[in-house]
């Protein structure tokens, strides 16, 4: 005979076990990346469903700076992730395994991304506000193309005052306040400093020069070729989606490409091109660059750095 107790008891185990959460699967992919506009295609393509149409599960991971993103990349918490070719050469050649499968984005003729502006006390002088300090983040993308902008206008690098800011939101700060006279800024905050009265002296529009990347783990293209083959197809499709519907992205852009307030509705939604690899030149370029600043030795050969197969 069954008691009241028991009759209790089992009513017990029985909602327990209702809220019992099921269990769930790891995603089949954790890729890091950045609050940026580049960024864009992972975004909308983890809200439009762009990844599960094509049957996998992706989680993005995303990092407050470069150094956050690597250190995961590193310590396998993530298996690929989206930013530069520098700092995928700067962990290639410390022997953390590392391949670039695609290009993502790079500025166009009509499009910049990074920019070299100066104080407005300083317009038609570019070389003095440069010498009177410019903010940069050494051996980042940033100090790469402040090396290019400088020698386009002809402004010797060791004639700079070079001010190092490793936050960009701190540098776009300090410029503001007038503490540095020239910085180094990406979009959307050479914009937002132009509007309060900064000049552009130059920019990587149509230069070829700040190619984004997306890269994985070189165990995980070789367990998973399928997988990153079905994430780059969602992501081409993203892209050509925010091509097609730019403002239908809008309130995604502003919201996980942290957008400043003044810019949300007037900032133009960046355009991206077809999912392709890098160019060889692309690649020796910088690590030219980087033997030339003494921080790799030797020349790192682009099968080294890109792994061909994975396109769309």
């Amino acid at each position: 005979m069954i008691t009241k107790t028991c009759i209790a008891f089992l009513v017990f185990l029985f909602v327990v076990g209702s809220f019992t959460p099921a269990a769930h699967s790891a995603p089949d992919i954790h890729f890091g990346t950045l609050p940026v506009l580049q960024a864009l295609p992972l975004f909308v393509a983890a809200d439009k469903g762009f990844f599960k149409e094509q049957g996998i599960d992706v989680e993005l991971v995303t990092s407050n700076s470069s150094l956050e993103k690597d250190i995961a990349f590193t310590s396998n918490k993530i298996s690929g992730y989206f930013g530069d070719i520098l700092t995928c050469m700067a962990l290639n050649a410390n022997n953390i395994p590392i391949k670039i499968v695609s290009v993502i984005h790079n500025a166009t003729k009509n499009q910049r991304m990074f920019a070299l502006v100066i104080s407005s006390k300083y317009a038609g002088r570019p070389k003095e506000a440069v010498h009177a300090g410019i903010a940069v983040s050494s051996n980042t993308i940033l100090d790469y193309l402040t090396t290019k902008f400088l020698a386009s206008k002809n402004i010797p690098l060791e004639q700079a005052n070079i001010v190092e800011i490793k936050s960009i939101p701190i540098r776009l700060q300090m410029f503001v306040a007038g503490q540095v006279s020239a910085a180094v800024l990406p979009e959307p905050l050479a914009s937002l400093a132009v509007s309060k009265g900064a000049i552009v002296v130059t920019d990587d529009a149509g230069t070829g020069w700040s190619p984004t990347v997306l890269a994985f783990n070189d165990t995980f293209l070789a367990k998973y070729p399928d997988k990153v083959k079905a994430f780059q197809r969602a992501v081409e499709k993203a892209s050509a989606y925010i091509n097609s519907n730019p403002e239908d992205v809008r309130p995604i852009m502003n919201r996980e490409c942290r957008i400043p307030d003044q810019l949300k509705q007037s900032f133009p939604i960046p355009q991206f091109p077809k999912l392709a690899l890098p160019t060889p030149s692309q690649i020796s370029d910088v690590s030219r660059w980087f033997n030339q600043k003494g921080i790799i030795k030797k020349e790192v050969p682009y099968k080294q750095m890109v792994a061909d197969g994975y396109l769309p």
